[in-house]
């Protein structure tokens, strides 16, 4: 057997190295991210500043970035630079964000060339360091007395620019930055930890921690242990949100890895009340192991543990997700709602209709469920199966909630279920002659809408969803017309002859 080694471009792998994360916002985040590493490793010793700063300077030609925590002198650099996706980090016993080293060409998804300014102490030299993108070197010296730093610190200079970051959508732009660096960094804002800044024309743009005016749940499992090891910990932070707009992030170190659980395969949990918008959260486990640009983790035998134990205490997640959700509901539905919804309900729990999937909160009553805990007591393992008569199994699906709505694509559909809500158009047109109409009328309406969507929901392929849409259209178009006098005249003429 002959073998022989891969050979290639360096330069190039370097910079699609650097290309590895998502965004430019993704990208350019990593430097405070390396900020922060370096501020921890100080704090370790106890000589970091009482907070790690970050500045962002944005131009129409370059991005300058300067932060307070010390900078690498020479060896430092050219240790780094001649172990790329080797990190030193790995044999550090302080926890760190990065691990592969290669943030340092993030810069490689902004633009083609990269400055280093690095001052390690305060009796050190500046060191001045360039990188271009697809080139395997690196040029280092001693800066000049102009470019020198007057603090340790390290400044950044990212010129030829692939974008120009100053137009108003630009990914790059302070507002979207403001909000990234925000969400990705809040563990360490909202603990005063890290103060991160932007200057754009001469405006200073504030990062602050996000204001988390929702109700906190979920704090029986403020942290979970394997059972596998009893060592590994993740901890949850979880709020309730009844607008159903948010997300539940996972984190290693505090920054996420995993922006929205409902864009990842998880065994099934990103179709459960994790992804369903209602819970506004963090999941931090730091035993996990991030691939290279932190796109995502490992899939190892921890990945799996994590996803088992999250599963195990996911029905007291949603118990308490229901009651808060009817307590919601309860303020938000009119009569006409709350009696359309019951309506429906003593419906389509007739034998004739026990062949549908129920829509939320048309299920039959739920059996309370217990959660005893990891580490809880258990029966005596015999292998016989027990002859007492159990709690049959609820159907799925919570509690539905009703909302009258305008549809973004227009006035055409007459309703859709989504995350446990009958949403009806409110810019449909038999929606608006009914809007005015008696009690009865709008009960009728509200609770043939309910009836559609419970029959939708069964199908999966959501091709019934068509067909019914063109049904009830014909419904209401046939009251319309056997309803008027004039047509009835004419129709009877009509018969006549």
């Amino acid at each position: 057997m002959t073998v022989k080694k891969i050979k290639g471009n360096f330069g190039v792998l370097l910079t699609y190295l650097g290309r590895l994360y998502t965004t430019p916002a993704n990208a350019i985040k990593e430097y405070i991210s390396n900020a922060l590493d370096e501020w921890i490793k100080q704090q370790d010793k106890d000589k970091a500043n009482k907070t790690c700063e970050v500045i962002y300077h944005i131009e129409k030609t370059k991005i300058t970035i300067e932060y307070n925590s010390p900078g690498m002198d020479a060896k430092e650099f050219e240790a780094a630079l001649s172990r790329v996706a080797d990190s030193m980090k790995r044999q550090l016993t302080v926890p760190q964000i990065g691990e592969l080293g290669i943030g340092i060409f993030a810069f490689n998804q902004i633009g083609g060339v990269c400055t280093f300014y690095s001052k390690k102490a305060k009796d050190s030299p500046t060191i001045k360091v360039v990188l271009t993108s697809n080139s395997d070197e690196f040029q280092i010296e001693t800066a000049i007395r102009r470019e020198c730093r007057t603090s340790p610190g390290m400044t950044i200079v990212i010129s030829h620019l692939n974008h120009d970051p100053t137009k108003p959508r630009s990914s790059l732009s302070p507002q979207l930055l403001q909000k990234f660096f925000a969400e990705k960094f809040d563990s360490y804002l909202r603990t005063g930890k890290l103060k991160v800044s932007i200057v754009f024309d001469g405006k200073l743009f504030e990062v602050k921690p996000i204001d988390m005016n929702l109700q906190k749940i979920g704090e029986a499992f403020a942290q979970v242990h394997l059972s596998k090891d009893w060592k590994k910990i993740f901890n949850c932070q979880f709020w309730f949100d009844p607008s159903a707009k948010s997300h539940i992030s996972v984190r290693h170190t505090g920054v996420p890895i995993i922006e929205d659980l409902q864009n990842y395969p998880a065994l099934g949990l990103e179709d459960s009340i994790y992804t369903s918008g209602f819970i506004k959260g963090y999941l931090d486990a730091d035993y996990l192991i991030p691939l290279p640009a932190r796109t995502s983790f490992e899939e190892n035998d921890d990945w799996v543990s994590f996803l088992v134990e999250l599963d195990k205490i996911r029905p007291s997640i949603e118990d308490e997700i229901e009651l808060l959700r009817q307590n919601e509901d309860e303020n938000k539905l009119t009569e006409v709602h709350k009696q359309a919804i019951e309506i429906a309900k003593a419906i389509l729990n007739q034998e004739q209709f026990k062949d549908l999937v129920p829509l939320g909160g048309l299920s039959r009553t739920r059996a309370p469920i217990v959660n005893p805990g990891i580490g809880g007591k258990t029966g005596k393992k015999t292998g016989q199966r027990s002859t007492k008569k159990g709690t049959q199994p609820s159907l799925p699906g919570f509690r539905i909630s009703y909302a009258e709505i305008p549809f973004e694509d227009g006035p055409f559909k007459h309703s859709r279920f989504l995350s446990g809500i009958v949403q009806v158009n409110s810019l449909n047109q038999d929606y608006l002659r009914f809007k005015s109409s008696s009690y009865n009328e709008k009960l009728e309406y509200a609770g043939l809408m309910i009836g559609k969507e419970a029959v939708a929901n069964t199908d999966k392929s959501t091709s019934s969803d068509f067909f019914l849409e063109k049904l009830v259209s014909y419904i209401f178009q046939l009251k319309q017309l056997t309803s008027s006098k004039q047509v009835k005249r004419k129709i009877g003429k009509h018969v006549a002859k």
